[in-house]
């Protein structure tokens, strides 16, 4: 399955930085600038889209985490 720009831009940033944990702020700083005009819950979107898009079993994630209270973090096994 094809990936957006910005989902293309948001893996990209994840997995150059694997292992690293990033807030929701952290990333949309990231990915979408400083000037953006949506929330951090986006990011839950984004990555959402991301885990149905590469993950064997999206509803058991092995490459996209969460970490409870703080963000996400990309671990390639």
């Amino acid at each position: 399955m094809a990936l957006t720009a910005t989902e293309f831009r948001l893996l990209e940033h994840l997995m150059g930085r694997s292992g690293m944990v990033f807030s929701r702020d952290q990333l949309l700083d990231a990915v979408w600038g400083h000037h953006r005009a949506i929330t951090d819950r986006a990011v839950d979107v984004y990555i959402l889209r991301l885990r149905q898009k590469i993950e064997p079993d999206p509803v058991n994630p092995v490459l996209l985490h969460s970490v409870r209270g703080f963000g996400y973090t990309f671990e390639a096994r």
